[in-house]
């Protein structure tokens, strides 16, 4: 009987996922002030102040669901809501609009300078960028 030892596999893991892994991260420090994912975006102007850059835009996302049909029951209809009967099944889409704005923070020449991305005034993803000027 052979035993494989699950240690090797394990470290191929962390090497991988150490080399794929984004910048992405959860929180940064500004000002001693840590700001993280889900805080409003006048929270971080007053804790951070003003980006050195921001940029805003309006995306349009499409959502939908998919719902068998059982016994013939009608589809429930929603208001700005696309609905198509197909061999059964039921299929909702919907487009709404999102605000979204990217601000950065250059913080100088000895930190990683951040982006952060807020949907609807919510700060939702924050990344590392290349070190500040």
């Amino acid at each position: 009987m052979r035993v494989h030892s699950s240690i090797p596999l394990s470290i191929l893991c962390l090497v991988i996922l150490c080399t794929t892994s984004s910048a992405q991260a959860l929180a940064f420090r500004c000002n001693s002030y840590v700001i993280d994912v889900g805080m409003h975006k006048m929270d971080v102007m007053n804790k951070c102040g003003n980006p050195a850059m921001a940029d805003r835009r309006i995306e349009r996302r499409r959502f939908g669901a998919h719902q068998h049909n059982i016994a013939g029951t009608p589809p429930t209809f929603v208001q700005n809501t696309q609905v198509h009967i197909n061999r059964g099944a039921i299929e909702y889409q919907r487009e709404i609009e999102i605000q979204v704005e990217e601000w950065v923070y250059n913080f100088g020449p000895q930190r990683f300078m951040q982006l952060l991305i807020f949907e609807d005034g919510r700060l939702k993803q924050i990344q590392d960028l290349a070190y500040g000027k």
